[in-house]
């Protein structure tokens, strides 16, 4: 059953409200009608099958049947990610939505090419993350932040996490999921991967990214463009946390 998104403020004990982008590709693009059941998510976590009471005025409105809270993640992955040029970011977002990133940070760097992210690209992204959260049917949406500058989010880093910052100058022994196996009995994690630019961290950065906490970490032999560097590393730490082959 496809999967479509509606906004948790119009939920209203048993009813449900559809408006805006959803209800006109809903109305206009697969031509539902009334009576036919929808599969709603709100993007916290919660799902719902809905029967269409009433179309009009553009806007679709619906009874809640059932509901269904998601099984929550055992591990909350934020990367901060310096942003490639072109579409490239674009099809980084979608990845990162499929796999299940919890959140997504464009990060600037020393060598960033792309040092501002405006408005307009943040809810493009927003949106290109919606459609792969209903194509994938991910219950929840990805969290997309402002740009941050790397310095200043090195250092306000929650050092209670697992902090890692995959390095081409790493150790090859620095195993990027011998590194996350070390906190994987936790019952609740909260990891943070930090992706530099094609050029790579200058030195400065990673001596910052160490007294910081950041752990440097190989993510093999092969020099990776930034973008497959950054799903890597994020398949990497879900799949170490077993995100990766259960139900």
């Amino acid at each position: 059953m496809p999967h479509f998104f509606v906004d948790p403020r119009n939920i209203f004990g048993d009813n449900i409200l559809i408006s805006g982008d959803e209800a006109h590709h809903l109305i206009n693009v697969r031509r539902v009608t009334e009576g036919e059941e929808l599969h709603l998510f709100d993007g916290t976590g919660k799902q719902y099958i809905a029967k269409v009471k009433s179309i009009a005025g553009g806007q679709i409105q619906a009874a809640i049947l059932s509901q269904e809270k998601s099984k929550v993640s055992k591990v909350s992955l934020t990367v901060y990610q310096s942003i490639p040029k072109g579409d490239r970011a674009d099809w980084l977002v979608e990845k990162f939505t499929e796999i299940g990133v919890s959140s997504f940070i464009p990060l600037v760097t020393e060598r960033s090419v792309i040092k501002e992210v405006s408005e307009n690209k943040k809810q493009r992204w927003e949106r290109l993350s919606m459609a792969a959260a209903q194509q994938c049917l991910r219950p929840d949406l990805m969290n997309i932040k402002p740009a941050v500058n790397f310095i200043e989010a090195a250092q306000k880093i929650d050092k209670a996490s697992i902090n890692v910052i995959p390095w081409e100058g790493a150790d090859v022994d620095a195993g990027f999921e011998q590194q996350l196996a070390k906190r994987g009995a936790d019952k609740q994690i909260n990891c943070n991967i930090f992706i530099g630019p094609e050029g790579g961290f200058t030195i400065g950065e990673i001596e910052t990214a160490k007294s910081s906490d950041l752990v440097p970490v190989s993510l093999g032999s092969r020099i990776l463009r930034t973008e497959t560097a950054g799903l890597v590393a994020a398949v990497l730490a879900l799949s170490a946390f077993g995100e990766f082959g259960k139900k």
